[in-house]
Parts: structure tokens; C-alpha cells; sequence
């Protein structure tokens, strides 16, 4: 069976997981590429006709207008086309609405980041227990895997760290991770992180 992907956000990280996803949609079925901004949806959609990097063209990539800080409008979309996953790479504002619909509807959710609030600067660690992990246990409840902060950093600075206890050392004491920019661009402390 065919899970079905929807795609929130349509920047510059959705943009390379709707070609992964398309590269491998013999697996996945149809995906499902959701913004504000249709235009921006349907640019994604283009890039991948034209990269010829659809793996079938037996399932359809389409392009939708969603506020996913509806979560009702959300909830529907996510029914109405059948997505049994959502991959949210949409603004940080919108993970618990976009997680409380996957609840509601039963798909799978992973995001790149931790959940913000706009009109909150610097929140106490840690961070994923101020809202994502209150959340944990009506994800136990409904079955759905949550899958949390699968960006760059943490996500794949965890992979390595993990591969790298599990394949290369014997041992390991302690592990630091150093941003190549030494966590300066000149504006604020790193550059894959927002100004707050």
C-alpha cells in the first residue's frame, strides 16, 4: 500500500524533499506539495517535471493553497487526498497545528524544527518539552509517529554523531559540534538559526 506524502511549506527545504520524494515515489505514491503561496507550489511541481525526477509517473504530484495554521483546513486536505504522511518543512510557527492535525487524522509527522511561538524570544530549554512532547502521549494513543527536529541541526549532526558511536569508535567521551562558520556570519550567532 502506497503511503502518500504531503509536503508542508514550499521553500527551499521542501523544494529537495519533493524531488526525494519524487525520486522514490514508487514508495510513496502520490505527493501532495502544500503552501500559502500556490505559485510557489507549483514551481516545486515544474522543477521536478522538468528534472525528469519522478521515479513513476503512475502517482500524481499536486499543488494546494493551505493556511496549515487551520488546523480544521489542514485536517481536511490531509483526508481528502489520502496522505498517510506529512512532512512539514514549513515556518517553525506552524509545527503544533500542523502535528494537531496529523493527530486528529492519524498520518505520520515529521518536522526539521522546534516548535516557536511569534511572539516569543529565547524560550527556556528544553525546547521540544515546552510544546512537542506534550504531544507524546496522543501520539501513543492514536498509533502515529512523530518525528521531531529531522533538519540539519539536530537532525543529520545526530545521525553522524549516532553512526559514528555505533560503526567507527570504540569509545566515545564527549562530542562537539562546531559550526563551519565558528557560529558567527557577522548578524547573529549562526546562520541556520533565526536572529532571537
Amino acid at each position: 500500500m502506497r503511503k502518500n506524502v504531503m509536503i508542508i511549506g514550499a521553500g527551499g527545504v521542501a523544494n529537495v524533499a519533493a524531488h526525494k520524494c519524487a525520486q522514490n515515489n514508487d514508495v510513496l505514491g502520490n505527493i501532495v506539495i502544500a503552501s500559502r503561496t500556490l505559485s510557489k507550489c507549483k514551481k516545486i511541481i515544474d522543477s521536478i517535471e522538468r528534472k525528469g525526477s519522478k521515479k513513476s509517473n503512475e502517482y500524481s504530484i499536486t499543488a494546494y493553497q493551505i493556511d496549515a495554521m487551520d488546523i480544521p483546513a489542514t485536517e481536511k486536505l490531509i483526508k481528502e487526498t489520502d496522505t498517510s504522511i506529512v512532512i512539514n518543512v514549513g515556518t517553525a510557527f506552524i509545527n503544533m497545528s500542523v502535528l494537531t492535525a496529523c493527530i486528529h487524522t492519524g498520518a505520520a509527522y515529521m518536522d526539521t524544527a522546534i516548535h516557536e511561538e511569534p511572539d516569543k524570544i529565547c524560550e527556556t530549554p528544553p525546547w521540544y518539552a515546552n510544546y512537542e512532547w506534550k504531544r507524546r502521549e496522543a501520539c501513543r494513543e492514536k498509533g502515529i509517529t512523530a518525528i521531531l527536529g529531522a533538519g540539519f541541526d539536530p537532525g543529520v549532526v545526530n545521525a553522524y554523531a549516532a553512526y559514528a558511536d555505533r560503526y567507527i569508535f570504540d569509545a566515545i567521551d564527549t562530542i562537539d559540534i562546531m559550526d563551519v562558520n565558528a557560529g558567527n556570519h557577522g548578524k547573529y550567532f549562526a546562520t541556520n538559526f533565526d536572529p532571537e
